[in-house]
């Protein structure tokens, strides 16, 4: 849907945008394979901060006789409701009145991908984020009880260059009750 010039002005935008220092920094050539892969807090970052400012810039001002500007307006009021359920589901505080604006902000992005794209096929990611409303309910704000630090540990060992070599191994086989000691304070944690 974006063409190879609003993919430009994005990332033009992207260098533009000033951003405090502990928010995660984006690749200027993001789209590009050679700036890799990003990590679920830069995807989370460009999600809810620069793209959103970027395409209301490049979308926001519709012309109604423009069958394409007509069809990114709506694109942009999907990605909208989607980027409000994330801000509201990520936050640190929670309610019932928030967990029922998560759900009224991911329903709306779910019937507007059907009405805009009604090939698309829901997958079970999209099933489990409408459970996430009776989660919000019952366990309070997802940072209490999300997966990140497992799945940043298991970023942190994916990483360790063992190759199979017998020293390496023995460091690996070192750290590794560490590791799980480090899992069960942190399950100690989140259950107390």
């Amino acid at each position: 849907m974006l063409t190879v010039e609003e993919l430009n002005q994005i990332r033009s935008d992207l260098s533009e945008i000033s951003t405090p220092t502990w928010v995660p920094s984006i690749p200027s050539n993001v789209g590009n394979a050679s700036h890799g892969k990003l990590k679920a807090d830069q995807w989370r970052t460009l999600g809810i901060t620069h793209l959103p400012l970027s395409l209301i810039r490049l979308w926001g001002l519709r012309d109604f006789n423009d069958p394409r500007s007509q069809k990114c307006g709506e694109i942009l009021d999907v990605t909208i409701s989607l980027v409000s359920a994330v801000v509201l589901a990520s936050s640190r505080t929670t309610s019932p009145a928030i967990a029922t604006a998560y759900l009224i902000h991911m329903k709306a992005y779910m019937e507007g991908i059907k009405k805009l794209f009604p090939q698309y096929r829901f997958r079970a990611n999209h099933h489990m984020a409408l459970h996430l409303y009776e989660y919000l309910r019952r366990f309070g704000p997802v940072h209490g009880w999300w997966t990140f630090p497992f799945e940043r540990l298991i970023g942190m060992l994916e990483r360790i260059p063992i190759n199979f070599r017998i020293g390496a191994l023995k460091i690996f086989i070192f750290i590794l009750p560490f590791v799980f000691y480090f899992i069960q304070c942190a399950f100690w944690f989140k259950v107390n």
